[in-house]
């Protein structure tokens, strides 16, 4: 009898501590799902709470750099405008000097953390996030690298701190004055940017360890430091960066041969920029001719950009490349550039099936470098073997030589860092052609691309 008896008292043991375990777990879950919705809720009142929107300094790839991004939140909609990267983003400023917006839903949700998706397509924003980016920034299968759903790591009515969900960037939001307008944002955004760009710089200042010289390059909204360290190694620290109306935020500090650098300030002057955390380093900007951006760089031909002399001959080019390809299929034109690419100053093609390439040189630059005289290398190794074949077989011969045998006279958009550079020729003005800065594809008619 007292062994039933002790058995009893165990089993009723274990079945009131089972109960109360379950009794804890069960309030254990119905807490962290509270937990949950009300860190949700706190979210969703804290979006709200910026009258005027949120501005976001927006990064995908880094190597492009950072964008502002404007917000504005309302019940289960949010309303974004942004800097205009290329011709075919839905952003920037209308002709009534109002801010172009896109409007679609948003949602808050619970997945290791409250979630902040953007889960209905904008025109804006999905633009950073778009697999094969309209204007062919990026590589062709991730673009621009950019987030639409993001982890919410801190929020308060002064600043959201956000981290892309699928390529971890940073992103800082913080509420727009109420006397700001969001085209005043991007209109100072892009004054800045004229006014602090260069196509090189030099790092210098008190502060400076002058025993090597630091060149900086800039592409795009990056800065890349590049130096010979004392063990001969070559560095190169990249920094990339946003446009503020007073000057350049980065990313994060960067530290080039022991020095910590954190952003630029716009300042005064054009002739050079202090940076934030240190007024006794700078980066000394440098005035290039035209005809250095012209060789020194990597310029995008562009169909559209093509003059009534040279339009014709690149007609002519395509309508061999129709059947050019396998099976007599098409050969289609992705980029064409003008400059400097793999250490070679020539014309280069990008297209379906190839990257053909013709060298030149230069002669007569004047005093002022906005004259020069483009000469094609006849040379053996001033083209590839896709080159000569396209030289020879279609048609390619008639596009060069609009550009070399020619002197031209180069006007641009802003002398220390050019958007474009025309190039007329002195002895035929219907002989002019613009070269980009950046990457376009050749055609602007996306559907000229839709069937590769």
């Amino acid at each position: 009898m007292k062994k039933i008896y002790y058995l009893f008292a165990v089993c009723c043991a274990l079945m009131a501590l089972n109960a109360c375990s379950l009794k804890e777990d069960a309030n254990f879950d119905e807490t962290a799902s509270q937990r949950s919705e009300e860190n949700i809720e706190a979210v969703r009142k804290i979006l709200y709470t910026a009258p005027n929107g949120w501005l976001m300094e927006y990064y995908g790839n880094r190597s492009f750099g950072g964008y502002n991004v404007m917000m504005k939140f309302d019940g289960d909609q949010v309303t974004i405008g942004s800097e205009k990267i290329r011709s075919n983003h839905v952003a920037g400023i209308d002709t009534e000097g109002n801010a172009i917006t896109s409007t679609s839903h948003f949602k808050l949700e619970q997945s290791m953390g409250t979630i902040l998706s953007f889960d209905e397509w904008n025109d804006t924003f999905h633009y950073y996030s778009m697999p094969n980016n309209p204007d062919g920034l990026g590589s062709t299968d991730e673009g621009l690298l950019g987030d639409f759903e993001f982890r919410v790591m801190k929020a308060s009515q002064d600043s959201i701190i956000l981290r892309g969900k699928k390529h971890n960037n940073r992103i800082i939001m913080t509420p727009i004055p109420a006397d700001k307008t969001w085209a005043s944002i991007i209109r100072e955004a892009a004054e800045t940017e004229t006014y602090m760009s260069s196509s090189s710089y030099t790092l210098t200042g008190a502060d400076y360890k002058d025993t090597i010289e630091i060149k900086v390059q800039s592409q795009y909204r990056c800065l890349y430091f590049q130096y010979t360290d004392s063990a001969e190694q070559k560095q190169t620290i990249t920094a990339p960066y946003i446009v503020q109306s007073d000057g350049y935020k980065f990313y994060e500090p960067v530290e080039v041969d022991g020095m910590e650098l954190d952003g630029l300030l716009k300042g005064t002057t054009d002739d050079y920029f202090v940076f934030r955390n240190n007024k006794n380093l700078q980066l000394d900007s440098y005035m290039p001719t035209l005809a250095e951006h012209l060789t020194t760089g990597l310029w995008t031909i562009r169909y559209s950009s093509l003059g009534a002399y040279a339009t014709p001959k690149w007609d002519a080019m395509m309508e061999k490349l129709k059947t050019a390809g396998k099976n007599k299929t098409e050969i289609k034109i992705y980029y064409a550039y003008l400059g400097v690419a793999q250490e070679k100053l020539g014309c280069h093609l990008s297209t379906s099936t190839d990257a053909p390439y013709w060298c030149f040189t230069t002669k007569d630059i004047s005093a002022s470098g906005d004259r020069i005289t483009l000469v094609k290398n006849t040379g053996k190794n001033g083209h590839n073997r896709a080159g000569e074949d396209y030289y020879k077989k279609y048609a390619w011969q008639a596009c060069l030589d609009c550009m070399y045998g020619h002197t031209f006279k180069l006007t641009c958009d802003y002398p220390r860092r050019p958007s474009y550079i025309t190039m007329t020729d002195v002895n035929d003005p219907t002989n002019v052609i613009t070269v980009w800065a950046g990457s376009y594809y050749f055609m602007d008619d996306m559907s000229y691309y839709q069937d590769n």
